[in-house]
Protein backbone atom coordinates (compact mmCIF):
# COMPACT_ATOMS: atom_id res chain seq x y z
CA UNK A 1 0.00 0.00 0.00
CA UNK A 2 2.59 2.72 -1.55
CA UNK A 3 -0.50 4.83 -1.19
CA UNK A 4 -0.88 4.89 2.07
CA UNK A 5 0.91 8.28 2.79
CA UNK A 6 -1.10 10.14 0.68
CA UNK A 7 -4.07 8.92 1.75
CA UNK A 8 -3.59 9.68 5.71
CA UNK A 9 -3.15 13.62 5.03
CA UNK A 10 -6.04 13.56 3.36
CA UNK A 11 -7.82 11.92 5.98
CA UNK A 12 -6.58 14.95 8.86
CA UNK A 13 -8.01 17.69 6.30
CA UNK A 14 -11.51 15.71 5.29
CA UNK A 15 -12.41 15.35 9.06
CA UNK A 16 -11.52 18.98 10.47
CA UNK A 17 -14.32 20.02 8.86
CA UNK A 18 -15.64 14.11 0.31
CA UNK A 19 -20.03 9.05 -13.97
CA UNK A 20 -17.00 6.60 -13.28
CA UNK A 21 -13.76 7.60 -12.65
CA UNK A 22 -10.12 6.07 -11.95
CA UNK A 23 -8.75 6.46 -8.74
CA UNK A 24 -5.51 7.43 -9.13
CA UNK A 25 -2.59 5.58 -8.30
CA UNK A 26 0.49 7.59 -7.36
CA UNK A 27 4.55 5.90 -7.46
CA UNK A 28 5.25 7.30 -4.36
CA UNK A 29 9.15 5.68 -4.79
CA UNK A 30 9.70 9.07 -7.41
CA UNK A 31 5.96 11.06 -6.77
CA UNK A 32 6.30 15.07 -7.03
CA UNK A 33 4.24 16.41 -3.83
CA UNK A 34 0.36 16.81 -5.58
CA UNK A 35 -1.57 20.19 -4.86
CA UNK A 36 -4.72 19.14 -2.13
CA UNK A 37 -7.36 22.03 -2.06
CA UNK A 38 -10.38 20.81 0.67
CA UNK A 39 -13.45 23.52 0.36
CA UNK A 40 -16.92 23.51 2.27
CA UNK A 41 -19.89 25.61 1.80
CA UNK A 42 -22.47 25.24 4.28
CA UNK A 43 -26.16 26.52 3.85
CA UNK A 44 -26.55 29.69 5.81
CA UNK A 45 -24.87 32.87 6.41
CA UNK A 46 -20.98 31.58 7.19
CA UNK A 47 -17.24 31.26 6.39
CA UNK A 48 -16.21 29.17 3.45
CA UNK A 49 -12.87 27.88 4.39
CA UNK A 50 -10.79 27.16 1.24
CA UNK A 51 -7.29 24.87 2.66
CA UNK A 52 -4.53 24.43 0.06
CA UNK A 53 -1.14 22.38 0.34
CA UNK A 54 0.78 19.88 -1.02
CA UNK A 55 1.43 16.15 0.01
CA UNK A 56 4.56 15.23 1.54
CA UNK A 57 6.88 12.88 -0.39
CA UNK A 58 6.34 9.59 0.94
CA UNK A 59 9.83 9.08 2.77
CA UNK A 60 9.76 12.55 3.82
CA UNK A 61 8.57 12.98 7.83
CA UNK A 62 8.11 16.66 7.42
CA UNK A 63 4.11 18.36 7.86
CA UNK A 64 2.56 18.74 4.62
CA UNK A 65 3.10 22.17 2.85
CA UNK A 66 0.89 24.95 3.49
CA UNK A 67 0.44 26.81 0.43
CA UNK A 68 -0.20 30.90 0.86
CA UNK A 69 0.26 32.39 -2.16
CA UNK A 70 -2.76 30.76 -4.22
CA UNK A 71 -5.18 32.97 -5.83
CA UNK A 72 -8.76 31.86 -5.40
CA UNK A 73 -11.89 32.99 -6.70
CA UNK A 74 -15.56 32.07 -5.89
CA UNK A 75 -18.01 31.92 -8.65
CA UNK A 76 -21.95 31.74 -8.12
CA UNK A 77 -24.82 33.36 -10.23
CA UNK A 78 -23.56 36.50 -12.15
CA UNK A 79 -20.81 36.89 -9.10
CA UNK A 80 -17.20 36.49 -8.73
CA UNK A 81 -15.59 36.83 -5.32
CA UNK A 82 -11.84 37.08 -4.19
CA UNK A 83 -11.12 34.45 -0.92
CA UNK A 84 -8.62 36.46 0.51
CA UNK A 85 -5.64 34.67 1.98
CA UNK A 86 -5.69 34.55 6.34
CA UNK A 87 -2.32 32.56 6.49
CA UNK A 88 -1.50 29.31 7.24
CA UNK A 89 -2.74 27.70 3.63
CA UNK A 90 -6.16 29.12 4.64
CA UNK A 91 -8.58 31.57 3.16
CA UNK A 92 -12.08 32.51 3.77
CA UNK A 93 -15.11 34.07 2.38
CA UNK A 94 -18.25 35.30 4.23
CA UNK A 95 -21.28 33.97 1.75
CA UNK A 96 -24.97 33.50 2.48
CA UNK A 97 -25.07 30.44 0.91
CA UNK A 98 -28.73 29.13 -0.80
CA UNK A 99 -30.13 26.10 -2.41
CA UNK A 100 -30.30 25.62 -5.95
CA UNK A 101 -26.95 27.46 -6.24
CA UNK A 102 -24.27 25.79 -8.12
CA UNK A 103 -20.66 27.38 -6.90
CA UNK A 104 -17.21 27.07 -8.57
CA UNK A 105 -13.91 27.63 -7.20
CA UNK A 106 -10.98 28.62 -9.09
CA UNK A 107 -7.40 28.05 -7.65
CA UNK A 108 -4.29 29.10 -8.94
CA UNK A 109 -1.24 27.88 -7.62
CA UNK A 110 2.23 28.41 -9.22
CA UNK A 111 0.84 28.85 -12.61
CA UNK A 112 -1.45 26.01 -12.72
CA UNK A 113 -5.20 26.68 -12.05
CA UNK A 114 -7.82 23.97 -10.94
CA UNK A 115 -11.04 24.35 -10.42
CA UNK A 116 -14.30 22.07 -9.38
CA UNK A 117 -17.69 22.67 -8.91
CA UNK A 118 -20.39 22.14 -6.44
CA UNK A 119 -24.21 22.36 -6.36
CA UNK A 120 -26.40 23.06 -3.00
CA UNK A 121 -29.04 21.19 -2.88
CA UNK A 122 -32.48 21.22 -0.48
CA UNK A 123 -32.36 20.28 3.00
CA UNK A 124 -33.94 17.12 4.10
CA UNK A 125 -35.46 17.21 7.11
CA UNK A 126 -35.29 15.03 9.88
CA UNK A 127 -38.67 13.51 11.04
CA UNK A 128 -37.58 12.16 14.05
CA UNK A 129 -34.27 11.18 16.21
CA UNK A 130 -34.43 8.83 19.31
CA UNK A 131 -32.59 5.88 20.86
CA UNK A 132 -33.27 2.32 21.94
CA UNK A 133 -31.47 -0.42 23.89
CA UNK A 134 -30.83 -3.39 22.15
CA UNK A 135 -29.19 -6.78 22.64
CA UNK A 136 -25.67 -7.40 21.34
CA UNK A 137 -25.12 -9.89 18.85
CA UNK A 138 -21.80 -10.75 16.77
CA UNK A 139 -18.64 -8.19 16.67
CA UNK A 140 -21.68 -5.89 17.88
CA UNK A 141 -21.91 -4.60 22.13
CA UNK A 142 -25.47 -4.29 23.77
CA UNK A 143 -26.43 -1.21 24.66
CA UNK A 144 -28.27 1.78 23.40
CA UNK A 145 -28.38 3.01 19.44
CA UNK A 146 -29.29 6.09 18.26
CA UNK A 147 -31.42 6.48 14.90
CA UNK A 148 -32.78 9.06 12.77
CA UNK A 149 -35.69 9.13 10.69
CA UNK A 150 -36.10 10.73 6.94
CA UNK A 151 -38.32 10.85 3.63
CA UNK A 152 -36.30 10.18 1.07
CA UNK A 153 -37.51 12.10 -2.15
CA UNK A 154 -38.46 9.93 -5.13
CA UNK A 155 -37.55 9.56 -8.12
CA UNK A 156 -34.21 11.38 -8.09
CA UNK A 157 -31.04 10.19 -6.92
CA UNK A 158 -29.91 11.26 -3.35
CA UNK A 159 -26.91 11.66 -1.08
CA UNK A 160 -25.99 11.87 2.13
CA UNK A 161 -23.51 11.95 5.07
CA UNK A 162 -24.18 11.76 8.73
CA UNK A 163 -22.22 13.38 11.50
CA UNK A 164 -22.25 14.03 15.29
CA UNK A 165 -20.90 14.79 18.38
CA UNK A 166 -20.62 12.91 21.31
CA UNK A 167 -21.11 14.85 24.80
CA UNK A 168 -20.08 17.75 22.73
CA UNK A 169 -16.75 16.25 21.01
CA UNK A 170 -17.03 16.16 17.44
CA UNK A 171 -16.59 12.17 16.23
CA UNK A 172 -14.53 12.22 13.39
CA UNK A 173 -12.40 8.25 13.82
CA UNK A 174 -12.66 5.86 10.99
CA UNK A 175 -15.40 4.62 11.59
CA UNK A 176 -17.57 7.12 12.31
CA UNK A 177 -17.35 8.45 8.81
CA UNK A 178 -20.71 7.33 7.28
CA UNK A 179 -22.69 8.00 3.82
CA UNK A 180 -25.41 6.57 2.15
CA UNK A 181 -27.63 6.84 -1.42
CA UNK A 182 -30.98 5.84 -1.94
CA UNK A 183 -30.47 3.21 -4.55
CA UNK A 184 -32.33 0.94 -2.66
CA UNK A 185 -34.69 3.31 -0.33
CA UNK A 186 -35.76 6.01 -3.24
CA UNK A 187 -38.76 7.60 -2.62
CA UNK A 188 -39.29 6.06 0.90
CA UNK A 189 -39.05 6.59 4.49
CA UNK A 190 -35.86 5.77 5.76
CA UNK A 191 -34.37 4.69 8.86
CA UNK A 192 -30.53 5.82 9.74
CA UNK A 193 -28.87 3.81 13.02
CA UNK A 194 -25.00 4.43 14.61
CA UNK A 195 -25.66 0.66 14.26
CA UNK A 196 -22.02 -0.06 15.38
CA UNK A 197 -21.85 2.18 18.09
CA UNK A 198 -23.40 1.96 21.61
CA UNK A 199 -23.99 4.77 24.09
CA UNK A 200 -24.87 4.96 27.74
CA UNK A 201 -27.62 6.56 29.52
CA UNK A 202 -26.87 10.38 29.97
CA UNK A 203 -24.92 10.68 26.37
CA UNK A 204 -25.95 13.25 24.48
CA UNK A 205 -25.56 13.05 20.96
CA UNK A 206 -26.03 16.31 18.28
CA UNK A 207 -26.93 15.01 14.76
CA UNK A 208 -25.93 16.72 11.61
CA UNK A 209 -27.91 15.09 9.15
CA UNK A 210 -25.95 16.17 5.94
CA UNK A 211 -27.65 16.58 1.59
CA UNK A 212 -24.85 16.69 -1.04
CA UNK A 213 -24.47 16.01 -4.48
CA UNK A 214 -22.98 13.01 -6.27
CA UNK A 215 -18.94 14.45 -6.61
CA UNK A 216 -18.98 14.98 -3.02
CA UNK A 217 -20.53 11.78 -1.94
CA UNK A 218 -17.93 9.67 -4.08
CA UNK A 219 -14.93 11.66 -2.42
CA UNK A 220 -15.97 10.54 1.16
CA UNK A 221 -17.41 7.11 0.05
CA UNK A 222 -13.85 6.17 -2.22
CA UNK A 223 -12.37 7.70 1.37
CA UNK A 224 -14.21 5.37 3.67
CA UNK A 225 -13.18 2.45 1.00
CA UNK A 226 -9.63 2.76 1.60
CA UNK A 227 -9.05 4.28 5.24
CA UNK A 228 -11.75 0.50 6.10
CA UNK A 229 -13.62 -0.56 9.01
CA UNK A 230 -16.51 -2.23 7.02
CA UNK A 231 -17.04 0.67 5.34
CA UNK A 232 -19.93 2.93 3.57
CA UNK A 233 -18.22 2.96 -0.22
CA UNK A 234 -18.65 1.10 -2.79
CA UNK A 235 -16.44 -1.64 -1.46
CA UNK A 236 -16.91 -1.94 1.78
CA UNK A 237 -13.87 -1.20 3.30
CA UNK A 238 -12.47 -3.26 0.77
CA UNK A 239 -8.37 -2.72 0.44
CA UNK A 240 -8.43 0.04 -2.26
CA UNK A 241 -5.08 1.68 -2.90
CA UNK A 242 -5.06 4.89 -3.91
CA UNK A 243 -6.94 8.23 -3.18
CA UNK A 244 -10.63 9.67 -2.72
CA UNK A 245 -12.27 10.59 -6.12
CA UNK A 246 -11.53 14.45 -6.23
CA UNK A 247 -14.11 17.07 -8.25
CA UNK A 248 -11.00 19.12 -8.68
CA UNK A 249 -9.64 19.38 -12.62
CA UNK A 250 -5.66 19.08 -13.41
CA UNK A 251 -5.31 16.22 -10.97
CA UNK A 252 -5.22 18.01 -7.70
CA UNK A 253 -6.45 16.02 -4.82
CA UNK A 254 -9.08 17.00 -1.71
CA UNK A 255 -12.91 18.14 -2.50
CA UNK A 256 -14.75 20.95 -3.16
CA UNK A 257 -18.76 20.63 -1.70
CA UNK A 258 -21.79 22.27 -0.85
CA UNK A 259 -23.92 21.11 2.19
CA UNK A 260 -27.08 21.34 3.12
CA UNK A 261 -28.25 19.85 6.67
CA UNK A 262 -30.47 19.54 9.20
CA UNK A 263 -29.71 18.93 13.18
CA UNK A 264 -31.13 16.81 16.09
CA UNK A 265 -30.29 15.99 19.31
CA UNK A 266 -30.34 12.62 21.32
CA UNK A 267 -30.12 12.38 25.08
CA UNK A 268 -30.18 8.88 25.91
CA UNK A 269 -32.22 7.75 28.49
CA UNK A 270 -33.48 4.52 30.08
Amino acid sequence: MKAIKIVFTLIVLAFIVTACEKVIDVDLNDAEPRIVIEAVIWEGEHDMVVKVSKTAPYFDNSPSEKISNASIKLKYDDTTQDVPNTGEGEYRFAINAKAGTTYNLEVMVEGETYTASTSMLDKIAIDSAYSVYEEGFGPIEAGYKVYLKYQDPANVPNYYRLMYDLNGQFQNEPGDLRVYNDTRNDGLEVELGLLTKSFEVGDTLDLTFIHFDEPSYDYFSTLGDIIGGGGPGPSGGSAAPGNPLSNWSNNALGYFSAYNYDTAKVVVIE
